[in-house]
């Protein structure tokens, strides 16, 4: 069956809308391009704030916490004080002066003008002022560099305080962008009022002053709060440029900055036109700072000891409160004696001193170091200067030999003596050039005998001498190969300061006691740094340490004692006060020394020239002592003086007086002496009794009238010094008296008068000599040598005896002696002295 195909319908056509009429159809095309506005729009913002977000977290993502401010400590000057904790020795000035102050201290104008000039906003924005970034992006543009930063005060604060330095110095749009963004973390974190506290307290106001309080002191010598409105708002506006602003440097332009400030404080309704005008018609007037330092050499020897404990860092900017020994009284005393007794000795080329006062325990009271700090070389520290003692060693080597089993008692021989030293002959002599043969220990020391001090270092030898001067804090003695015995004598060099705190060792029983500056030292919070405490003793010379050191003070204290030498009345005899000392004087007169101690204070004084030069006999006693007596008597005119007290173990035995031994019935004089406990009196030296006759000097015989005959007691001493005692009479006569003479029959006779006076050139000597003879003379009372004038071996009767042909001798005195030998062998002589001055 076929299918039939569907008719086809006819097709319509869909016929298109007419458009709407203009004005419906312009709304719509507006609405269309205000959708896609939208959108854009929309998105420009989301892309925005990812941007911004991208940099916040790019930028941000290693910056400091705001929590730091808290912790943050921008310099402070260190200030050294005096003992009292008041009086202000010096101010450290390291990059500037900052002295902090709190926000209510501040005035109000001085507030509101860094506020009006810095960040008219800075109460309403959150730490960064956009509109004035946008401003200031504009003017920066137009001008093709920057002139305008925009930066608020907490930007500032964060660019001082929480970025690195370096960071602060850059001038980029990343250090722009961290800066900010770390301005708006600190002002969501900390109150305006704190912000404006640290910048006030941070800011650089020129001539090295941070922070308004510094300023304030720097340009008027006043604190802040006693500024008057012109100086305050003069103030604010240092900071935008404090060297071009510097009042000092530029008043004008300072004043005009002055001008801007107030103008902007109208306009930010701080003040009204009239006030301004009124402040800035108030006058201004500046005060120019001045260091003010006190006692320089020992501030300087402080400074240096904190750069040592805390670092150089530390010092300058740390903020440091520094409590130190010094005695302002007591500097000024020194001051001024060392002064007085320079101006004296200037005629004989001394032009300088130092002076160290010290406790009992090793605190500084006084340090001198130079009796001009403004002189050329004044600012040389002479207590800190290496110098040769002289003989100011001496009670150490004495100690040391104390330590070793000598006592006070036991005798040294100062006698000429040499020693052989590398090949070099040293053969040192006393002070006035004469020997006294045997003395004891105690003589030898108050007097200062060079030769018995020697000898001391010989037996206790260089290396331990050494050891125990470094162990009494004496730094300059090192390689103990380097010194030789001459040490004993001062030609090492040592500082003032130290053998000074030495002797204070000695004066402490012995012990180790180091000088002392500083008390204590706080921080700028006034958290404790450093406290002093007195460290535990150690005793340096041995289980009798104290003993032996309380010996030594005995010795040095002894003014009977060393008036030997010295005199009475000389300048280490205090009237009433018991005090330890000891001179010294080196070669040449270049150095003087006097250091000593009483119960109360150990003074060290040293004279001479910085560049060396000899005095002109400046010895220690004339100069350095001058200075040491003086401060001493000052120091204890109202001051008990209290005596060196012997420790238990120590104890008084019967001496000896010549020979240092125990008393014995031919001891000629017996003394006192004390002695550590366990030793006493020992001596080599042994007693000879002889019969003589006449004057002593010769031995008696058979024939020797009975009446003239009697016993003599000689000390008998080693044969090391046989030669200084046969010179000097302490031997017993080795002659026999000669037979009696009488009268018309002597047998030597010479025709001079005792001590006549010869003027001729050509002398005939006449007299009688009754068998063989010898004529002759010497030069001296007690010549040594002799020069034959005549001799026969036949007898002369009233003749011509021998010649001197005086015009060949110079002037002065000579003994003439006559010797004729009897038949017995015994030898009679004659002596005449007599003075030759034609």
């Amino acid at each position: 069956m076929t299918r039939r195909p569907r008719p086809r319908l006819p097709r319509f056509r869909r016929r298109k809308p007419l458009p709407p009429p203009w004005p419906i159809r312009g709304l719509l095309i507006v609405g269309r391009w205000l959708n896609r506005l939208f959108f854009t729009l929309l998105v420009l913002v989301l892309m925005g704030m990812m941007g911004l977000m991208g940099l916040y977290l790019y930028y941000g993502r290693d910056l400091p916490p705001p929590e730091l401010i808290d912790q943050y400590r921008s310099f402070e000057n260190t200030r050294i004080y005096a003992r009292d904790g008041v009086t202000l020795l010096y101010e450290v000035i390291g990059p500037g002066v900052r002295v902090p102050v709190a926000l209510e201290r501040i005035p109000q104008i001085l507030r509101d003008a860094t506020v009006a000039v810095e960040d008219a906003n800075f109460y309403t924005n959150p730490g960064v002022d956009l509109p004035s970034i946008v401003r200031a992006f504009w003017q920066n543009v137009n001008a093709g560099e920057t002139v305008s930063g925009a930066s608020t005060i907490t930007m500032q604060l964060v660019r001082a305080i929480l970025l690195t330095p370096e960071e602060a110095q850059q001038q980029t749009i990343e250090r722009k962008i961290r800066e900010a963004i770390l301005a708006i973390r600190v002002g969501q974190e900390y109150s305006k009022e704190q912000i404006l506290s640290l910048y006030l307290n941070e800011v650089y106001y020129g001539a090295q002053a941070y922070g308004v309080e510094a300023a304030a002191q720097r340009y008027f010598g006043k604190h802040v709060w006693e500024l008057s409105r012109g100086e305050a708002t003069l103030l604010a506006g240092l900071p935008q440029s404090p060297s071009n602003y510097n009042p000092f440097e530029n008043l004008p332009s300072a004043r005009a900055r002055q001008r801007i400030v107030l103008n902007q404080m109208v306009d930010a309704g701080f003040i009204s036109p009239a006030e301004a005008e009124s402040i800035f018609a108030e006058p201004i007037r500046l005060v120019r700072p001045t260091v003010s330092i006190q006692s320089p050499h020992f501030v300087f020897y402080v400074y240096d000891l904190l750069v040592a404990q805390f670092g150089e860092e530390m010092v300058n900017r740390g903020g440091l409160r520094v409590i130190t020994t010094l005695d302002p009284f007591w500097q000024a005393q020194a001051e001024q004696v060392a002064a007085e007794q320079i101006a004296t000795l200037r005629a004989r080329n001394a032009s300088n001193a130092g002076v160290v006062m010290l406790a009992p325990d090793g605190q500084i009271l006084a340090m001198v170091g130079s009796v001009d700090y403004n002189a050329p070389d004044g600012q040389v520290n002479v207590t800190l200067a290496l110098r040769q003692p002289g003989s100011a060693l001496k009670p150490f080597i004495y100690a040391a030999a104390l330590q070793r089993g000598w006592t006070a008692a036991t005798v040294l021989w100062d006698v000429p003596t040499r020693w052989q030293m590398n090949g070099v002959v040293y053969e040192p002599r006393n002070y006035d050039g004469r020997f006294r043969g045997p003395v004891r220990l105690r003589l030898a020391l108050a007097n200062s005998l060079n030769i018995p001090a020697v000898k001391a270092l010989e037996f206790v030898g260089v290396e331990t001498f050494v050891d125990l001067m470094s162990q009494f804090g004496v730094s300059s003695f090192t390689d103990p190969s380097r010194y030789g015995l001459a040490m004993a004598l001062g030609s090492n060099e040592v500082r003032l300061l130290e053998l000074t705190g030495a002797y204070a060792g000695l004066q402490a029983g012995g012990r180790q006691l180091r000088p002392v500056a500083i008390l204590r030292v706080t921080n700028s919070r006034g958290e404790m740094l450093h406290t002093w405490q007195p460290p535990p003793v150690k005793p340096l010379l041995g289980p009798q340490s104290e003993q032996i050191a309380f010996l030594i003070s005995d010795i040095l204290s002894d003014n009977a004692a060393r008036r030997l030498v010295f005199g009475r009345n000389n300048v280490m005899e205090l009237p009433g006060i018991q005090a330890a000392v000891k001179t010294g004087t080196s070669n040449d007169y270049r150095d003087s020394w006097a250091i000593g101690y009483t119960s109360a204070v150990v003074i060290g004084v040293w004279v001479g020239n910085n560049d060396n030069q000899p005095m002109a006999e400046v010895a220690g006693a004339n100069g350095a002592g001058l200075i040491w007596r003086e401060l001493m008597l000052r120091y204890h005119a109202n001051r008990e003086a209290k005596s060196f007290i012997p420790p238990d173990g120590v104890v008084e035995q019967p001496v000896c007086a010549e020979t240092g031994g125990p008393p014995t019935p031919e001891c000629p004089q017996v003394i006192t002496e004390r002695f550590v406990a366990g030793t006493g009196p020992v001596s080599n030296i042994t007693y000879q009794t002889v019969r003589v006759a006449g004057d002593g000097s010769c031995l008696a015989t058979t024939y020797t009238p009975p009446e003239e005959v009697r016993l003599e007691t000689f000390p008998v001493y080693p044969t090391e010094v046989a030669d200084w005692a046969r010179r000097n009479g302490r031997t017993p006569p080795t002659g026999y008296c000669p037979p009696p003479r009488e009268p018309d029959r002597a047998v030597a006779l010479l025709d001079l008068a005792e001590n006549s006076v010869i003027t001729n050139t050509l002398v005939f000597i006449q007299g009688t000599a009754r068998g063989p003879f010898i004529l002759d003379i010497g030069s001296g009372g007690d010549p040594t040598d002799w020069q034959v004038l005549g001799q026969s071996s036949q007898p002369v009767e009233q003749g011509l005896l021998g010649m001197w042909n005086a015009g060949a001798w110079p002037t002065g005195t000579y003994t003439v002696r006559l010797r004729v030998t009897l038949a017995d062998g015994a030898v009679i002589e004659e002596r005449r002295q007599v003075t030759y001055a034609p």
